[in-house]
């Protein structure tokens, strides 16, 4: 697998921090992408912030010679305290395995850098699974972290391309393929054997799309991760980011994110408190306010909506509160098609649908899905601690099935858990009257 982190077993005592980050956005011969650059830029801040050494490869710098060339240079020279940390964003692939027998699913997993095509002499611009595997086994010494936010499959559970597109190239068997053998099984076994953590940015059934994080295209799997350096995955305060810690904050962040679009696969299991980062010492964070709860409508951030109905959509929806409307090929947090009488999500859902023959429905329904998306971000933010999951796991449950929500994180004896549907309508589901659930549970408990 290629989107995620593999961690070799910490070193007991503090060194030495090392970054080697890469983003590619802008790609000769394939789609371009929009966030991937942001990404580098997020992660290399973030551990900028650590103290490290960083090196950063961005769009053409980052050639296959370039890539691998500083991975060997920063693996070959950590001390038996130093950690290396090593980030890509950008296209990813998989392919036909190159030596039978090699991968369980029959195919290699790929990074894609900036002059790759999937012929001639610029095929060479790409990075297989077993090199990476190679790669880790030249730690010697030392931590490797390795985070890769990239497609690394062909299919795709969604029913629309979400607004930013995917970070995914299909390719075929290459002829002629001017790669140098893959490593021998040896070799990479001992690099994959050494991961201790793996944080899938999405399923292997799923493509990895882009986002609007922050007003500006990104990856889920990066910003979380980026987040979590800067301190934001310590649960407990005690400035030591554990695995379960880093687990539990990627899987909530990329949820939320995705709208529940993007799934982050975690591999092993066990092992949560495994101390992987130490982080600086930091100032106390002030208090919290004393009515956490208190939200003012007015005050909810604007939403950007793109149309495709031109000066007359402008006219139509620019008395919409609280939104702020960009142009067709701006990244939006909303799509509406205007001909067609539908709502889209930034991840490509139709959340609302409305008749086109009347203009009042359009504006209508607009306001409705943004009134339902600032207020669902603004209780996002005041539900940051908790963590919400189906305990039977994110897949699809057919009707009449039970379906078990687990939330951890409580620090108060209050619950209100319901669910708010793309129309805004808003079922409750916990406490209950009719089935006898308690209002107030001790805190902490499942």
């Amino acid at each position: 697998m290629i989107a995620g982190a593999m961690l070799t077993p910490p070193a007991a005592d503090a060194g030495k921090l090392y970054g080697l980050v890469i983003g590619i956005d802008d790609y000769r011969h394939v789609t371009d992408l929009k966030g991937a650059v942001n990404d580098a830029s997020d992660v290399a801040d973030a551990l900028t912030g650590l103290g490290a050494e960083v090196v950063t490869l961005l769009d053409g710098r980052a050639t296959r010679d370039a890539v691998l060339g500083e991975w060997r240079r920063l693996a070959t020279g950590l001390g038996p305290d130093d950690q290396l940390i090593v980030s890509y964003a950008g296209h990813g692939t998989n392919e036909p395995e190159r030596i039978a027998g090699n991968e369980a699913d029959g195919r290699d997993e790929t990074l894609i850098l900036s002059g790759f095509a999937p012929y001639g002499a610029a095929a060479r611009e790409r990075i297989l699974d077993d090199e990476i595997a190679e790669l880790i086994a030249l730690t010697r010494q030392g931590q490797t972290i390795f985070v890769a936010d990239a497609c690394h499959s062909g299919t795709l559970s969604r029913n629309t391309a979400p607004a930013l597109g995917f970070r995914y190239v299909s390719v075929g068997r290459i002829e002629a393929d001017p790669l140098p053998p893959p490593p021998p099984r040896t070799v990479a076994r001992e690099g994959r054997e050494k991961t201790a953590l793996f944080l899938g940015a999405s399923d292997d059934s799923e493509k990895t799309p882009e986002f609007l994080i922050d007003g500006a295209p990104r990856g889920a799997l990066s910003y979380a991760f980026a987040a979590g350096l800067r301190g934001a995955a310590d649960a407990d305060g005690d400035r030591v980011l554990t695995k379960g810690e880093i687990e539990t904050f990627v899987r909530r962040q990329v949820r939320n994110i995705s709208q529940g679009s993007q799934r982050p696969q975690v591999a092993p299991a066990g092992e949560g408190d495994r101390v992987i980062l130490a982080l600086p010492k930091n100032d106390p964070e002030p208090a919290a306010p004393a009515n956490p709860l208190s939200i003012a409508f007015a005050d909810l951030p604007a939403v950007t909506v793109s149309h495709n109905g031109g000066a007359e959509g402008d006219r139509l929806l620019g008395g919409i509160g609280g939104t702020r409307l960009v142009p067709p090929d701006v990244a939006a947090d909303m799509r509406v098609d205007l001909a067609g009488g539908t709502i889209l999500s930034m991840v490509g859902d139709v959340v609302r649908r409305f008749d086109p023959a009347r203009p009042g429905d359009a504006a209508s329904a607009v306001q409705a899905s943004a009134d339902k998306l600032r207020l669902t971000t603004a209780l996002s933010e005041l539900a940051s601690d908790l963590t919400v999951a189906f305990a039977g796991g994110d897949r699809v449950y057919r009707a009449g099935e039970v379906v078990t929500i687990e939330v951890t994180g409580r620090r108060a004896s209050g619950l209100l858990l319901f669910n708010m549907a793309p129309d805004g309508g808003i079922s409750a589901l916990y406490p209950l009257s009719e089935l006898g659930d308690p209002v107030s549970l001790p805190a902490g408990d499942r």
